[in-house]
């Protein structure tokens, strides 16, 4: 069968919908080496795929903290950094295409050289050179013009190095392929006319996972049930949670909050019985009892609640959470709050307009049925067959997965 050369992005995010796309091909007997950065060797190994490190790159950083253009810089430097590392193992083996991520590790560039085919996959939305656009240098950006005018020498200095056009800004964001691979719906992607038949909609990747079942399911009722999960944003400090506790005094809720792995929980000893704080949720389980779902606004996380009909209340903070927050206020299935402006007021009053506002509701259940219809994991692997037949890739039969 195929040997596939697999590239996953920075972050849980970006490889956790290639999984389960990874896992059958190798259950049809291909050979796959995924490339990742260290922290996600556990998952990619639990998922008994072949991982292969290359360095982190981000040193830390949050995208939050990090504007546009220094965030393009990074991406730009991240060649030099991952691709000897891949490039050197693919001079080992023949690959027959690349799998990867279309915004971290140079997927799009790694097959330009190795002269293979390739398969992106879009943890967000989709974007292309019609759809990604970079913000002007103007005042109000203060070293735009500076950190402009690096960009052009890396993105030169690499297209020297390796023989092709030095990539403009949306080019670095955005590592098309042959086939694009969008874990959404045509209907939640904004502006879907823009991109060409390569963009293949096939909804959210959801799989089962192996979470930790040490959940008290027991202490769930009837209750309309608040989710809380803010992702790694808030999780080294205790000012969010606290304002949590504030906004929701009243038992008429039950109140989940997922504080990531980092959180001190000391705090929520002092917490009301209604609260229930853990460093990490099983998030399928309980999106399917939330009432209302408050969120950073992470593609993946976002996608999940609407899957399962859910409003929400999103407080984004960076990366592509405003691109998300927007498209789900737009169409109607929640609220938007600024994490600078935040009060436990406006928090408390955002989900009391969810719970008591049935549009909401509506909204959303349009748009799970729009990712439910989308096709999931089989959809992905209908489209990757057909991308192989066209290009003479062997490939097994495609099962239908449950």
């Amino acid at each position: 069968m195929a040997k596939i050369l697999a590239v996953g992005g920075f972050g849980a995010g970006h490889v956790n919908p290639m999984l389960p796309i990874v896992r059958h091909w190798m259950e049809n007997d291909d050979e796959v080496h995924f490339f990742c950065t260290e922290d996600m060797r556990q998952k990619v190994e639990a998922a008994g795929i072949t991982f292969k490190a290359y360095p982190s790159f981000i040193d830390g950083q949050a995208q939050g903290e990090i504007n546009f253009f220094q965030f393009v810089i990074i991406l730009l430097k991240s060649a030099d950094i991952i691709l000897p590392v891949v490039l050197e193992e693919a001079a080992k083996h023949k690959y027959d295409f690349v799998f990867h991520d279309s915004l971290f590790g140079w997927g799009k560039l790694i097959s330009h050289i190795l002269k293979i085919p390739h398969i992106a996959s879009h943890a967000s939305f989709a974007s292309s050179s019609e759809t990604k656009k970079a913000p002007s240098a103007e005042p109000g950006l203060g070293k735009g013009g500076v950190l402009l005018e690096e960009i052009g020498q890396l993105a030169e200095a690499l297209g020297q190095k390796y023989g092709v056009p030095a990539p403009t800004i949306p080019e670095v964001f955005s590592q098309w392929g042959d086939l694009n691979l969008v874990y959404t719906s045509r209907y939640f992607q904004p502006r879907p006319e823009t991109l060409d038949d390569s963009y293949a909609f096939v909804g959210p990747v959801i799989s089962t996972r192996q979470d930790p079942n040490d959940f008290p399911f027991y202490q769930l009722d009837d209750r309309p049930l608040v989710y809380i999960s803010m992702g790694t944003v808030v999780s080294k400090g205790e000012d969010f949670f606290r304002l949590c506790l504030e906004a929701f005094p009243d038992p008429r809720f039950q109140v989940i909050v997922s504080a990531g792995k980092k959180a001190d929980l000391s705090f929520a000893d002092e917490a009301p019985d209604h609260f229930i704080f853990r460093s990490h949720i099983p998030q399928l389980d309980i999106l399917k009892r939330t009432s209302v779902f408050v969120t950073h606004g992470g593609m993946n996380s976002t996608s999940e609640a609407l899957y399962f009909n859910i409003p929400l209340v999103v407080i984004p903070h960076g990366a592509d959470q405003p691109q998300v927050a927007a498209r789900v206020t737009g169409l109607g299935a929640g609220i938007k709050l600024s994490p600078r402006n935040l009060t436990a007021e406006s928090l408390r009053s955002a989900v009391d307009e969810l719970m008591e506002t049935a549009a909401y509701k509506t909204s959303a259940e349009t748009i799970g049925l729009s990712l439910r219809e989308a096709g999931g994991v089989q959809a992905a692997l209908e489209e990757a067959d057909r991308f192989r037949r066209l290009h003479g890739i062997p490939s097994g039969e495609v099962k239908q997965r449950t």
